[in-house]
């Protein structure tokens, strides 16, 4: 608990302050989102899960196919596991399904933790908690002389006096949680990634964007920043002298990325309700990339059909506003008209 325990003499720079001041001017845009997105809720929730799923199998660098990842991921069908990277996909897809519909509820509990364990390792590793602490029957017991679940106890009820004192920022006492979580040690393997998900369930408790965006798919190319960082964080952490801004920064940087790409979906969304379908996948095209693929205009459009983009696009290459690039899935497309050309919004038909 020696971050928990010092959480005084942390300092907040102005540039990282600004940072948060915006991250929670954004965080109060939540209940917008959850009114805007209603219709839509489970199918944009579900895009977000398997966006998920398939960034922490990339994160973790599991030995699966791209092909093969990409199916497992799939949140409505179920796949036979062939290997033991399989297996732990399978398991992280069932505790990412779990977080994404419980996290509202959820409580930093140690019961919770073992449930996580349990879920995550199963039929992979054995994963259990570390022998550690003394066997001596002493009224009072040093931290250092508890077993480890009941140091995992006390670090987490430290936590909650940390939260309850409203002193200190959320992500400072996460993410000091979580150096002490993985320095304790309290079960005997893969510490960080249990800290990881349980730092992921704990954010998306807090920040409603993590149900309409995908934290994973951004967190992964945050991976060297953020090994570095816990590697700053680690030193000097038995002095009680952990440096955790670094580690702060990565989470607000992946955060605040979230948030500006949520808001480009808001705008799409937006546009989307006022027109139709046809009409939306045009927009796209006409003010996308001049070069651009198909895949492209499900990423922007997510709501919108396969059968729709494909007659859309059918549609624009019998008027000569673009042309193919290629054959089959991953054929590209050119635009041949200049975005200048382009339909005005008095164009479209909204009826």
């Amino acid at each position: 608990m020696k971050c928990l325990s010092n959480m005084d003499r942390i300092q907040i720079t102005n540039t990282l302050m600004m940072q948060l001041f915006e991250l929670y001017e954004n965080k109060g845009r939540s209940f917008y989102y959850k009114e805007l997105f209603e219709r839509d809720d489970q199918i944009m929730a579900r895009q977000t899960l398997e966006e998920d799923i398939h960034a922490i199998g990339q994160y973790l660098e599991l030995k699966i196919t791209a092909n093969r990842l990409k199916l497992l991921s799939k949140v409505r069908r179920n796949y036979v596991p062939k290997n033991k990277d399989e297996i732990f996909l399978l398991n992280i897809k069932n505790v990412l399904t779990k977080i994404q519909a419980m996290c509202d509820e959820f409580t930093l509990r140690t019961n919770e933790v073992i449930d996580l364990t349990t879920l995550l390792y199963r039929d992979y590793e054995t994963v259990r908690f570390n022998k550690k602490g003394s066997t001596a029957t002493k009224t009072v017991k040093s931290f250092e002389q508890l077993s480890s679940q009941q140091q995992l106890s006390t670090l987490i009820d430290k936590y909650h006096s940390v939260r309850k004192t409203a002193k200190y920022e959320l992500l400072m006492t996460i993410s000091n949680f979580y150096v002490d979580f993985i320095k304790i040690e309290p079960f005997n393997k893969y510490n960080e990634l249990t800290g990881l998900l349980l730092v992921y369930t704990m954010l998306a408790k807090e920040f409603q964007v993590c149900r309409y965006q995908s934290f994973f798919n951004i967190f992964k190319d945050y991976k060297e920043k953020f090994e570095l960082a816990l590697k700053q964080a680690y030193y000097d952490w038995s002095n009680g002298l952990s440096q955790t801004d670094s580690l702060v920064r990565v989470f607000v940087d992946v955060i605040k990325q979230m948030n500006v790409l949520i808001l480009e979906k808001e705008h799409i969304y937006e546009f989307e309700r006022k027109m139709n379908k046809t009409n939306s996948v045009e927009y796209v095209i006409y003010n996308g990339p001049s070069v651009f693929r198909k895949k492209d205009i499900r990423n922007k459009l997510p709501l919108v059909s396969e059968s729709t983009i494909n007659r859309t696009l059918q549609m624009l290459k019998e008027q000569g506003v673009i042309r193919p690039l290629g054959q089959g899935r991953s054929a590209q497309w050119q635009r041949l008209k200049d975005p200048k050309q382009k339909f005005s919004p008095e164009q479209l038909s909204l009826f």
